[in-house]
């Protein structure tokens, strides 16, 4: 597997916060691994289903020619991580942060300490 160095002074010029960048950028990556795999699971859904009820004895034990090269197919494709960061630097997509609720100071209220004399 080869390595893609990416220009971190580049990430964190988008936004500044170069954690926040690369989370986003990893739930991207998670989407197209979603996806991809998915395809992957219905290309080869014919295959599983004549593997689990074959025709005949030598059918269950059988690999199909097809389904090998489909299997190919996705793994000679670019990684998932790396197709996220192509896209976050081409602009096709951006993240925004949810401000989170400021916290609402707790008051102490004033307790007298006397006995009300």
């Amino acid at each position: 597997m080869s390595v893609k160095p990416v220009d971190l002074n580049r990430l964190r010029n988008t936004h500044g916060n170069l954690y926040e960048t690369v989370v986003a950028i990893s739930r991207r990556a998670r989407q197209i691994h979603e996806e991809e795999r998915s395809e992957i699971e219905e290309k080869l859904l014919p295959y599983k289903e004549m593997i689990r009820n074959p025709a005949s004895e030598s059918e269950s034990d059988r690999i199909f020619p097809e389904q090998i090269a489909i299997s190919l197919e996705f793994e000679s494709r670019e990684k998932a991580s790396h197709m996220a960061v192509a896209e976050y630097f081409d602009g096709r997509y951006d993240y925004t942060l949810e401000k989170a609720a400021e916290p609402k100071p707790v008051q102490a209220e004033d307790e007298d300490e006397t006995d009300g004399d």
